[in-house]
């Protein structure tokens, strides 16, 4: 929000400097960011009068122009054709340097003496119109210094306006800030209207058929408008705050909706069909041609702005090209209206058109301000001379505003504020604010927030009001008291802890990605048709295409950041992520979230050296460190099963992971049609699990075992059994009948062929035996495995080898 100081000084005394009142703004929240001056360059350039007009006795189309400079006359050769007898205009006399760099001296042309230069706007810089010379108020005294005359100089304040404050997207609100903090009176711009008949209600009509969406439509009509450009000032100011001037009629609009911060729109009232304002809810398909030219596809949450027969205008957005004031409109219907915040917002960001108009109407306006609004317009537009207003003025108000009464306590302000204020300075820093406060004898009184702050609707924030205005910096510093206790963290957020120390110490690098997603990541991972994964929820205003969907695995993400990073060159990659995934729920209106843990490993086995071999990660590597973090929960009684059915994984070298059968995630080499789509040439491991099943086992308790004292006993078992019997169903069966004085079982060698039979293997195990109280006899030891061996082999259809 860009506001000048001298447009502030309009209404509020203001005695500060800009940057003082810059500071102040800061210090109530309502941060500038900039404070530009404005100092236009025209030393030598003075008012003048036009005494009188001679056509040049030798040169067709120059005239000779006497002036009255105030002290003395001037004669100035001229050769604009706009200029008559009387007319103030801007004369830059001999030795006056223009802002553009050119120097002025006197010359004498075609026999004539010239003293200086009549100027246009763009020779001094001030617009771009140089249709002809610039003409002046007719009021305006000679001889004075032109930025003295027209008071150019002024001061830019760029004001970051917070979204919970709608009424400082205007003058006036910012001019209140500062009239409250200074207990300075607040001038508002007084509204002069000349009404004649027909009534307004004789020439059109307003119909609201989304009351809901707009609670109020107030419409001004006013007859024989000349459409022309505007007067100085008016271009002027709008231009120092960001705004192109367009015509009189538009610029009167704009200038309104900065003053008060309500927005206007103005219809040619001849284009609209039986010169009648409906206001309804698009049809789906829908379409109008909006003022910049585009052509726009409605959907039916969007509010439009019709005629009898068509759309007009994009409530609250932006206007139609087919209804748009032209050089040509004489009669002007004047919209101010109250728009559904929401609905305003929904169709800005859909569209992706944002306005000043749509900016203002999504934070929300002051709905009993359209009338106002409406009314300074159609008295700044008849003062101008620029047309006739009939009598009164089309309002439907169909759902007014209430306002509420918020119940206070001086001591509850002043304890929380933590001061020692006085009611009546608590209650006239409210009434700055144009709040109505009733008081009575004691410490409690009713407040009740004017219609244009929308954010103030309960006791903190009025309290927050109390603290803008009294000042933060003046409320003393005080430390919190507050018993101090440590909270332990949940499971959940216990068991990213752990998982994440796991992994860093296996030599990962945990990495960041966005819950969002696109077709680009999701699809090459082939999930089937009734694959839940397959089904992404898609995100009403995505941030952009590529990101319109809530992911649904870790995979996609983490898989292009390692391809990422393998096309930057960084070949040896162990990486992990920690997020969630958003699972769709049918008709639910919210997707199931769950955490899920992620990791990949792709080349080397070991960092690159004379001492170190050249291999490679595989399988074994990824299911280790995945054994390592199983292990780091204490969970012992999981498995592996495979073939793994996971679209994106290779079928044979891939495996689901189990937890007393239930299974809680997946791991194996990446499929190579995924690979390659990808964009990766290495072999990627990777695995994904669910965090919930991690957590339900965090806090698994340590159980104390003493060191054995007595020495352990090893014995070799070499079991044949068919190829087909998988290793973790032969551990389990072993320990499942294992003596009690079995403390390790461990593989150490796996074995096929010769002299082993042909459809057999051979698996090799050590058992380590020990008793903490006695040891061991080779008897006993042969006992025990003989019963061992008895239980075990006959359920695998195993023989010793």
């Amino acid at each position: 929000m860009q506001v000048t100081l001298g447009w502030l000084k309009r209404y509020v005394e203001i005695e500060e400097s800009a940057q003082e009142i810059a500071d102040l703004l800061t210090r109530q929240g309502l941060e500038v960011s900039e404070c530009a001056s404005v100092r236009p360059r025209l030393e030598g350039v003075i008012t003048a009068r036009v005494a009188s007009l001679e056509a040049h006795p030798s040169s067709e189309g120059l005239w000779i122009c006497r002036l009255d400079t105030g002290g003395e006359d001037r004669s100035v050769l001229c050769g604009a054709q706009n200029l008559a007898e009387g007319d103030c205009v801007p004369l830059a006399v001999p030795g006056t340097s223009l802002p553009g760099g050119k120097l002025i001296e006197a010359v004498t042309i075609h026999g004539v003496f010239s003293e200086g230069m009549l100027c246009s706007e763009r020779e001094l810089e001030l617009s771009e119109d140089h249709a002809g010379i610039m003409k002046l108020p007719a009021d305006t005294p000679p001889g004075l210094e032109l930025e003295k005359a027209l008071r150019l100089e002024d001061d830019v304040l760029d004001i970051e306006v917070t979204p919970n404050r709608p009424d400082c997207l205007s003058v006036i609100g910012v001019a209140r800030e500062i009239a409250a903090k200074k207990r300075r009176e607040l001038r508002f711009p007084k509204i002069s209207l000349e009404e004649r008949l027909p009534s307004s209600g004789e020439v059109s009509s307003i119909e609201i058929l989304a009351p809901e969406a707009c609670p109020r439509y107030v419409a001004r009509v006013i007859e024989d408008v000349r459409v022309g450009p505007s007067p100085f000032w008016l271009r002027r100011l709008l231009g120092l705050v960001g705004l192109r001037p367009i015509n009189n009629i538009v610029d009167v609009t704009n200038f309104v909706m900065l003053e008060w911060g309500q927005p206007l729109h103005a219809f040619d009232l001849d284009r609209l069909a039986e010169s009648r304002i409906v206001v309804r809810k698009a049809r789906d398909g829908e379409r109008i041609t909006t003022l910049d030219g585009e052509d726009r596809k409605l959907s039916g949450e969007d509010l439009l702005i019709c005629d009898a027969r068509r759309p007009v205008a994009l409530a609250g957005v932006m206007g139609g090209l087919e209804s748009e004031i032209h050089d040509g409109t004489t009669r002007v219907l004047l919209e101010s209206a109250y728009f559904e915040p929401r609905g305003i917002r929904r169709t800005s960001k859909r569209l992706g058109i944002s306005t000043e108009a749509s900016y203002r109407f999504e934070r929300e306006i002051d709905i009993e301000g359209c009338l106002r609004a409406a009314d300074r317009a159609a008295g700044m537009i008849t003062s101008l001379g620029e047309g006739r207003l009939l009598a009164g003025a089309l309002d439907v108000y169909s759902m007014p505003y209430r306002p509420g009464k918020i119940r206070m306590m001086l001591s509850r302000i002043n304890r929380l504020l933590g001061t020692s204020l006085e009611k009546e300075e608590v209650l006239g820093h409210l009434r700055g604010l144009e709040m109505r406060v009733e008081d009575d004898a004691g410490e409690v009184f009713e407040v009740t927030p004017p219609s244009f702050r929308p954010d103030l609707r309960m006791e903190m924030d009025i309290i927050e009001e109390v603290a803008r205005l009294y000042g933060y910096d003046e409320i003393p510093p005080d430390m919190p008291k507050a018993p101090v206790s440590v909270v332990r963290p949940d499971s959940e957020r216990r068991a990213e802890d752990l998982a994440r120390d796991v992994l860093v110490g296996l030599g990962f690098c945990e990495v960041v990605n966005y819950s969002f997603t696109g077709p680009d990541l999701f699809e090459p991972l082939g999930f089937s048709t009734g694959d839940i994964r397959a089904k992404p929820v898609a995100l009403q205003n995505p941030l952009s295409e590529a990101q319109g969907f809530l992911r649904t695995t870790l995979a996609g993400s983490l898989l292009e950041t390692t391809a990422m990073n393998l096309r930057r060159r960084n070949r040896d990659l162990r990486l992990f992520e920690l997020g969630r995934v958003f699972l769709h729920r049918g008709d639910e209106a919210l997707p199931e979230e769950r955490k899920m843990l992620a990791a990949v490993m792709v080349g080397g086995r070991y960092a690159e050296g004379w001492n170190q071999p050249d291999d490679s990660v595989d399988f074994f590597d990824l299911k280790g460190a995945l054994e390592t973090l199983l292990d780091a929960f204490r969970i012992e009684s999981f498995e592996w099963k495979r073939p793994e059915q996971n679209s994106y994984l290779h079928p044979g070298c891939s495996g689901g992971i189990l937890i007393n059968t239930t299974k809680i995630g997946c791991a194996g080499r990446l499929h190579p049609s995924v690979q390659e789509a990808f964009g990766m040439e290495e072999e990627v491991y990777f695995f994904e699990i669910g965090l919930e099943a991690l957590a339900s086992h965090v806090d698994h308790p340590l159980r104390y075992r003493p060191f054995a004292r007595r020495p352990p006993v090893e014995r070799d078992l070499a079991l044949v059994l068919d190829e087909t019997v998988p290793y973790s169903r032969v551990i389990d069966r072993m320990r499942e009948h294992a003596d009690p004085r079995v403390t390790a079982i461990e593989l150490f060698d796996l074995y096929e062929g010769p002299p082993v039979p042909e459809g057999k293997q051979s698996m090799a195990f050590r058992i380590t035996y020990q008793d903490p109280s006695r040891n061991l006899t080779d008897e006993e030891i042969n006992k025990i495995q003989e019963a061992f061996l008895s239980r075990l082999l006959p359920g695998l259809g195993a023989s010793l080898r």
